[in-house]
Order: structure tokens, then C-alpha cells, then sequence
């Protein structure tokens, strides 16, 4: 029953992440893994490549707007030359050669083409959404890698708090022998102190691989290998202040500016359907070269032309109550996600308030338990205590331990998921 408890503390403390005591080790600083996250992450990585597919989007949605310039040439055997003789002229006039050659240089201008113009705005309004994407899942990548970050300082603190365990039980298993030789302990204490020590040495070895595959998953997360480096200072417990002030920066989040251009880029999708309706205005200019002269005898022309264009279709009318569909699916969709901000705000606020209490209690209890510990192998020299009172009281220290980490982790990212709710800093300490 012990060991499931044990088992429950280490994988709800190595899943959560750590805020270690002044007795755990730390590795670089937070900081440090973040930076290297927004770059080599792979899924900030994906948004920044899909922020230069939008912004290319949108370039082609504008280049619709633009003149557009276009050259060919054209080859032609013809069959028959057609050809007349001029009155009062030695020279013929081929009006049709046998080897035909068209050159043609063409301008086409788009002068009203309303629907268009909103399908560009509405590309811009989503290249402005993924850039705002970008920002929300750098927060997202450095929420999971402030998690593998405290869950990797967890696993090495209950590592340190293992090896303290094995040497309490290896001191016990010592003492019982040197009584046991004098004759004031029985088999039975000396069994029971072994096995203390050999439950001892599985939880390290549970605590070391926990801490090896934190480090491998902080590494895969930020692209930045953790190493051992000065003491992890201690919590000092402070409260986070108002909780108005944090609700109001999670109303403002770039997960809240991404739907919110999102909605935009809807509202103008639906303009564009509507003014798909609408008729269009272009012109275009062409300047032709060719030895087909016809009767004008000239190699070059132009001409010039203004086209009006004007379709309708039950289709594009049908488009219409698409797009007007489709933008109250955004705003209902910005709706929630700024509750859904908000509601991850409150939740790390009081998720602090919780580990505030939890992490006091769990310091009180480890300090209670160790002296208990200490105590009890007092009294058992003495020979007022059993051997089972000491082994029992030494893995009651441990379990008090990692009862401390487990909580110390609880508040710690807590504290970093509460900042990251409301798109500031984790470096950023100050209560709101």
C-alpha cells in the first residue's frame, strides 16, 4: 500500500514539475530554456513557417489587384499564302504568309473588382491572425517546457532525497548489526533494516530514471540540454494579489488577437461573397508585331479595350449565406476564447493560492517526519523503540519528502502556467 502511495506522490511530482527546496540542484534558468524554445521548438518552428505561408498568401491574393504584364510569340504554317497585287505597283501585299510570326505585349489593369479586394484583405486579416497564432503557441511551448523544466528539477531533487534515504537506511542497517553482534538485536530487526535499505534503492533507481527522461524531454522541447548548475532557491510563499488584475490581461492574450483576426478575415470573406454580385471593370492594352500585315501594310498595332463583366449565378448568391455562416462560427469561436483565457487564468490562480497552503503544510510535515526519523533511532538505541518504528519512521521521511516536492512543484508552475494565462513573462515576478 505504501509503495502504490509512493508510486501516486512520484508520478503526480514528476508530472507536474518541481519548485525544488534549497537543498535540490538546479539547471540552467528557466529563461534559458524558453529563448532556445522559440526557435529550435518544432512546433514554434511549424508557426513561423506558416507565418510566411500567409504573408505569401496574401501577396498572390494582392497581385489579383495589380497590373499584370504578359509577352508571347506564335509560329504559324499556313496552308495557302494569301497575297494581291497592287494596281499601279510592281510589289505584291501578302496578307497571309506561308510562315506566319506574331509577337504580343499585353497590359491587363484591373480597375473595379470589388470582390477582390476584400479576398485581399480577408488573405492580410489571416496572415495578421498567424502571426498573432505564432505568439499563442510560443505560450503554449513554453508552458510544456516550464513543465519539463520543474519536472525535471522534481526528478532530481527526489533523487537527492533517494540517496538520503539509502544512507539513513544504510546507517540503520549498520547500527542493527553492531547490536545485533552485541546481542541486543534480533534477526528480525536485522531483516526488516535490509529491507528498508533495498526499498530504499528501488526509489532511487525510479528517481533517476524519471530524471533522465525529464532531461531527454526538456531537451526535446527546447532544444537545450539541462545540466546540474547552483541551488534551486526556495518559494517564499507569496501571494499572486488581485485576481481581477490577472483576468484582465487574459482578455488581451495572442490567442485572443488570433481569433479576433480570424473573425476579421470572415467579415471580409462575406463582403467578397456579396460583392461577388457586383459587376467588374478592366482594361487591358496590346501591341502587336507580325509579317501578316493585311491591307495596312504595318508591322505593329495596338489596341486598347475596356471590358465591363457582370455574372450571376444562384452559386455565388449561395456563397454569400456561406461566408455570413461562417463569421458568426468566428465570433462564437472568439467568444471562447476569451473565456477559455480567462478561465485558465483563474484556474492558476488559484491553483497558487492552493499550493501556497499545500506547499507550508508539506514543509511542516517534512520537518515533523524527519525529526521523527531522528528520534525514533534515538529511542531505538536506547531500547525503548522497536526496529519497525525506525524503518517506519525513516520512510515516513522520505514520503514527507516527496510529499514537499510534489507541492513545491503544484506552486511553482502554477505560478509560470498563471503569467503564461495572461501573456506576460515568466520572468516577470511582480503580483498582479
Amino acid at each position: 500500500m505504501k509503495r502504490r502511495v509512493l508510486s501516486r506522490i512520484l508520478s503526480s511530482s514528476l508530472a507536474i514539475g518541481a519548485l525544488l527546496p534549497s537543498a535540490a540542484h538546479a539547471t540552467q534558468p528557466l529563461e534559458a530554456f524558453l529563448e532556445r524554445s522559440k526557435t529550435n521548438a518544432f512546433d514554434t518552428r511549424e508557426a513561423t513557417a506558416t507565418v510566411r505561408q500567409r504573408n505569401s498568401e496574401a501577396d498572390v491574393a494582392l497581385g489579383r489587384l495589380t497590373p499584370v504584364f504578359s509577352a508571347r510569340g506564335v509560329y504559324t504554317r499556313n496552308q495557302y499564302e494569301a497575297a494581291v497585287q497592287l494596281p499601279g505597283s510592281t510589289e505584291r501585299l501578302v496578307i497571309t504568309p506561308y510562315n506566319q510570326l506574331d509577337a504580343f505585349l499585353q497590359l491587363d489593369v484591373p480597375i473595379i473588382d470589388l470582390a477582390s479586394y476584400h479576398r485581399y484583405k480577408a488573405s492580410r486579416a489571416l496572415a495578421e491572425s498567424s502571426s498573432a497564432q505564432k505568439d499563442a503557441t510560443t505560450i503554449d511551448v513554453s508552458r510544456s517546457v516550464a513543465r519539463a523544466y520543474y519536472q525535471f528539477l522534481g526528478a532530481a531533487s527526489l533523487v537527492d532525497s533517494a540517496r538520503e534515504s539509502i544512507k539513513a537506511a544504510e546507517a540503520n542497517l549498520k547500527n542493527v548489526d553492531d547490536r545485533r553482534a552485541a546481542g541486543a538485536a534480533t534477526d528480525l530487526d536485522h531483516e526488516r533494516a535490509a529491507a528498508s535499505l533495498s526499498r530504499a534503492e528501488q526509489d532511487l533507481a525510479d528517481a533517476e530514471l524519471s530524471a533522465a527522461l525529464a532531461a531527454r524531454s526538456l531537451e526535446t522541447l527546447s532544444g537545450l540540454s539541462p545540466e546540474a548548475a547552483q541551488p534551486f532557491p526556495e518559494d517564499d510563499l507569496h501571494p499572486e494579489g488581485s485576481l481581477n488584475g490577472w483576468l484582465s490581461l487574459a482578455g488581451s492574450t495572442p490567442a485572443q488577437r488570433a481569433q479576433q483576426k480570424l473573425a476579421e478575415s470572415a467579415e471580409q470573406n462575406r463582403k467578397a461573397a456579396n460583392r461577388a454580385l457586383w459587376p467588374t471593370l478592366s482594361g487591358n492594352a496590346q501591341e502587336r508585331f507580325t509579317n501578316a500585315t493585311g491591307f495596312t501594310g504595318r508591322n505593329s498595332a495596338y489596341t486598347l479595350q475596356l471590358i465591363l463583366a457582370w455574372r450571376l449565378d444562384y452559386g455565388t448568391y449561395a456563397g454569400t449565406g456561406a461566408q455570413e455562416a461562417a463569421l458568426e462560427v468566428q465570433r462564437v469561436r472568439v467568444e471562447r476564447s476569451k473565456r477559455a483565457s480567462e478561465d485558465a487564468a483563474f484556474e492558476a490562480f488559484r491553483r497558487v493560492e492552493a499550493g501556497v497552503a499545500k506547499s507550508r503544510a508539506a514543509r511542516a510535515q517534512a520537518t515533523a517526519a524527519t525529526r521523527a526519523s531522528s528520534l525514533s533511532e534515538d529511542r531505538y538505541k536506547a531500547g525503548v523503540a522497536t526496529q519497525l518504528d525506525v524503518t517506519q519512521a525513516q520512510r515516513d521521511a522520505f514520503l514527507a519528502s516527496a510529499a514537499k516536492i510534489q507541492a513545491d512543484a503544484d506552486l511553482a508552475f502554477a505560478r509560470a502556467s498563471l503569467r503564461l494565462a495572461a501573456g506576460i513573462p515568466v520572468s516577470d515576478k511582480r503580483p498582479r
